[in-house]
């Protein structure tokens, strides 16, 4: 069977969801309604959809087919006419699990994995998730050896026997020596070894010192914080016209002095359309993934890594301003420790850390004002949720999928990273991105001595300016 193309949107009252299905007989098409279950038949397409919330089919329903577009249109009832869906725009939430059944309510089913949240929690049980971590408190990582006598990395420490062959090919983003023998503590090991191994006090100090195009860089302004602003002045002409609306109720009719003080400077702008929306091929790869729950042994260390991923693509989307090259899917892999070292973090910091630290050992521009720029790349991203996060994830996951030899990433990181982030919470992502923004890290902490070095960069080049060095 084939999973054809959709989309679904909602009003007040209805959800209408239209399917794809092009050179079909219409009149074959079976459809099938029950609480918030959706199914539609029509050989060779089958879909069937999980709903936040419960439909019916009645004599407002209609289902259309245009034959020129080759388009089911599907309007079903709410249920509870005036409740609001979430999520309808994250398809891969939306999909069903293959060969789920809905069990009675007298016999609740235990799930195959843990469920991560529940459209039924409360309001206060979220913030309680949100709350229950502390970004700076550090964990130790159980030794793999007591818990398996397998190595076991990737999401959630899943997978193995992926880098089998690893000497055998051109990975050039791997840093682990012998992944299929390593532990957490060697994967680390390897990984800080290779960043001072790479580190370059002169380049570090021509970035420093001759920062034209990397001003640019920083100057650029990415399609994220373009959102942002969009979001922010959205908020903004909202909360102007509430107001306006609100004198004009208190204001009597003849009064057109007031009146027009009211109106008088306010400007009236389109701010509602978003300048994020998923596109049809990202809404295409949306629907290859499954839809899994995940049963997490370390959920923090999820959220740190994919702050590292949310830092080396952000890095490369300054650099390359948003137009990926050849070079992308190398440059992400090889700054992010979570896929170049498979990593995982216990703190903010020392996730932070590692960040700059590849950051300026690695790619073409290695400047510490570069990496805090990126740093507020990161945390827009966060802010602006999952959404955009999950743009960003599939961005990656795309770049990967075509490559030859990086492909094995999606695999143990990103597919899984694509699926959980549109179920991850939104109070988490909030805390993460308040505890993002107001985080300083010392340049002493990357061990590199870079103060020093920039101290004696600077006196040379003011010996130069005084003519001490002719």
């Amino acid at each position: 069977m084939i999973t054809p193309a959709f989309t679904v949107e909602q009003d007040h009252s209805s959800v209408t969801i239209k399917i794809n299905t092009p050179h079909v007989r219409a009149q074959d098409v079976d459809l099938f309604v029950e609480g918030s279950e959706f199914k539609f038949y029509l050989k060779p397409y089958f879909l069937r959809l999980q709903l936040p919330g419960n439909i019916i089919e009645d004599e407002k329903s209609t289902a259309n087919y245009d034959i020129a577009t080759g388009i089911f249109t599907i309007m079903v009832t709410k249920e509870t006419a005036g409740e609001h869906f979430e999520d309808l725009d994250l398809l891969t939430k939306l999909l069903a699990r293959r060969g789920e059944v809905k069990p009675a309510e007298s016999t609740p089913k235990k799930p195959l994995i843990e469920v991560i949240s529940s459209t039924s929690e409360s309001q206060e049980d979220k913030i309680m998730d949100a709350a229950e971590f502390d970004w700076q408190l550090p964990q130790e990582l159980p030794t793999e050896e007591l818990l398996t006598s397998t190595t076991t990395y990737g999401f959630n420490s899943q997978y193995n026997h992926y880098f089998t062959h690893v000497d055998e090919t051109a990975n050039e983003i791997n840093c682990v020596q012998s992944p299929e023998k390593s532990t957490a503590e060697s994967r680390r090991e390897d990984r800080v070894n290779e960043e001072n191994a790479k580190f370059d006090e002169d380049y570090y100090v021509n970035d420093f010192v001759n920062t034209e195009e990397i001003d640019d860089i920083i100057k650029y302004k990415s399609i994220w914080w373009k959102e942002l602003k969009r979001i922010q002045k959205k908020a903004a002409a909202e909360e102007k016209q509430s107001k306006v609306q609100l004198i004009q109720e208190i204001v009597p009719e003849n009064n057109s002095d007031i009146a027009d003080l009211t109106m008088g400077n306010l400007e009236i702008n389109d701010y509602s359309q978003s300048l994020i929306e998923f596109t049809d091929k990202e809404n295409s790869i949306m629907r290859t993934l499954p839809n899994r729950e995940y049963l997490l042994s370390n959920e923090k260390s999820i959220y740190l890594g994919l702050i590292d991923i949310l830092f080396a693509y952000s890095y490369n989307h300054r650099q390359t301003e948003g137009e990926d090259t050849v070079e992308s899917a190398w440059t992400i892999g090889k700054l992010s420790p979570t896929i170049a070292g498979l990593e995982k973090f216990s703190t903010l910091q020392e996730t932070l850390i590692s960040c700059y630290r590849r950051a300026l050992a690695f790619p073409l521009y290695r400047n510490y004002k570069l990496c805090d720029k990126i740093l507020q790349d990161v945390y827009i991203l966060l802010k602006l949720g999952k959404r955009a996060i999950l743009k960003a994830l599939l961005e990656i996951k795309d770049m990967f999928d075509h490559h030859d030899i990086y492909y094995i990433y999606c695999k143990i990181w990103l597919d899984d990273y694509c699926i959980w982030i549109q179920q991850s919470s939104d109070n988490v992502l909030k805390t993460l991105a308040r505890e993002l923004h107001h985080f300083q890290l010392s340049k002493t902490l990357m061990d590199w001595d870079l103060e020093d070095l920039e101290e004696v960069s600077v006196f040379v080049q003011v010996m130069k300016i005084h003519g001490s060095f002719d």
